[in-house]
């Protein structure tokens, strides 16, 4: 199996675990919310401790995971051989991962029990945050390269720009100097052609 295949093979289970924690959550989300079960269809009051607990916890585990994942990959060293590489994406994604699952779980438990409409509308946005949890190749990747590649390639690109800039500027340059210079060269011509002219109509002359 070579690198490729490997990094493929690591995306390829990262998305199942993905889409399954985000199906079964919102099966679970679904069923509360439509209350198929008896002990759901009446809200019972919870103490407003938990309530504030529960929000704190949210605000804070969902930002937290997302930017320990960024934190974790920054930290290894590149370019990583492939099978560190996709040890420590796996491990990164894992966890940032089931952390925003057991999150949603807490505020759908919770929601469940109070219908409490905070609880809701958490659910909902917590939701939406797995959408910057999707693993991508393309990230894993990153991470198996050196930080010179990338660099050296925006520099090929931008050397046909400053070429073609250099190219350009003389010309102008050049045509801005000569038709200056033909400007001072026709200027005391006109200069002696006014003064003639004044000359000549002058009234001692005629």
């Amino acid at each position: 199996m070579n690198d490729r295949q490997a990094m493929e093979k690591t995306i390829q289970l990262l998305k199942v675990h993905y889409y399954g924690s985000i199906l079964l959550l919102a099966v679970i989300f679904v069923l509360t919310l439509f209350s198929p079960v008896p002990f759901f269809t009446e809200g019972q009051a919870i103490s407003v401790t938990a309530e504030r607990y529960a929000i704190m916890i949210t605000i804070i585990a969902s930002p937290a995971a997302l930017k320990f994942f960024a934190y974790r990959l920054k930290k290894i060293p590149r370019p990583a051989p492939t099978a560190k590489a996709t040890d420590e994406y796996k491990k990164a994604s894992f966890l940032r991962l089931y952390i925003i699952s057991a999150v949603t779980l807490i505020n759908i438990f919770l929601f469940a029990i109070s219908r409490n409409m905070n609880f809701f509308w958490f659910t909902v946005v917590l939701f939406i945050v797995f959408l910057f949890c999707k693993p991508s190749y393309p990230e894993l990747e990153i991470l198996t390269q050196t930080p010179e590649e990338k660099g050296s390639t925006e520099e090929d690109e931008s050397e046909p720009e400053k070429e073609n800039q250099s190219e350009e500027g003389p010309s102008e340059t050049g045509q801005e100097e000569k038709g200056s210079g033909e400007i001072k060269g026709q200027y005391p011509e006109e200069i002696q052609n006014n003064h003639e002219a004044i000359a000549y109509n002058y009234p001692e002359n005629e």
